[in-house]
């Protein structure tokens, strides 16, 4: 079977250049996810990316200054957006009662039940591998920007363990936080199956923010991982 994680690397930004071309491709990544999801909302919720895909692409690439494979990229990110919004909406059904009977009803929802287009509000864009970002030999990251492809050194603790030819990088996410700069690299690896006829042993495990962590197993073990130190120190910085 296939596992998937999502790591999340920090970037050190060398000069402010490279921050503000990355901001200026984020805005206008922004902009233009805003552009199709208007478009979409206002046709019947099409969601054929290959229609879309040719009525949106040049305009795309023409009014927001984007790159081909970041036109794309805007089409599919909204696209998926709503799509969760979909998927949302029909797992809360509208809930009515008659007046007269008393009687409780409910009515799946549907995207008609949208009064404006989504809006996508925090600036961001959607990165695919190879063609808009890469991990070089050096060891840096080249991400491309409307300004073309800068180098960042990334900052993530253990990021060697996804270099071992076993994991398969795929869509990055270029995001800004509180002041800082970050990727997130979504990989995946093949793993064996599960079998539960192997297991032997089976530990649960609760997290939390007063504990940072509870485990309990088969045999009436506990262990509490106190959070203190670590809100205390939270708390200072």
């Amino acid at each position: 079977m296939e596992m998937q994680v999502t790591i999340k690397t920090k970037l050190k930004i060398s000069n402010s250049e490279i921050a503000w071309s990355f901001s200026k491709t984020m805005e206008q990544y922004r902009q233009a996810c805003n552009y199709v999801s208007e478009y979409i909302f206002n046709n019947d919720f099409d969601m054929k990316q290959s229609r879309l895909n040719k009525e949106l692409y040049t305009k795309l690439r023409n009014l927001f200054s984007l790159k081909s494979q970041m036109a794309q990229s805007v089409i599919r990110t909204v696209i998926a957006r709503y799509k969760t919004v979909k998927t949302q909406m029909a797992r809360r059904p509208y809930k009515y009662q008659d007046q007269n009977t008393g009687e409780w009803y409910r009515e799946v929802r549907d995207l008609t039940w949208l009064h404006k287009p989504i809006s996508f509000n925090r600036p961001q864009v959607d990165l695919q591998r190879n063609r808009d970002w890469s991990y070089l030999s050096s060891g840096q990251l080249s991400i491309n920007t409307l300004d073309g492809r800068v180098k960042v050194d990334p900052i993530c603790r253990g990021f060697n363990q996804y270099l071992d030819g076993t994991w398969k990088f795929g869509l990055a996410k270029l995001l800004k936080s509180s002041g800082k700069w970050y990727l997130h690299i979504s990989a995946t690896k093949e793993v064996a199956d599960f079998n539960k006829q192997t297991v032997k042993h089976v530990v649960g495990l609760d997290r939390g923010l007063r504990f940072l962590a509870t485990s309990y197993d088969e045999q009436g073990k506990t262990a509490f991982f106190d959070g203190q130190a670590i809100m205390r120190k939270r708390a200072k910085y």
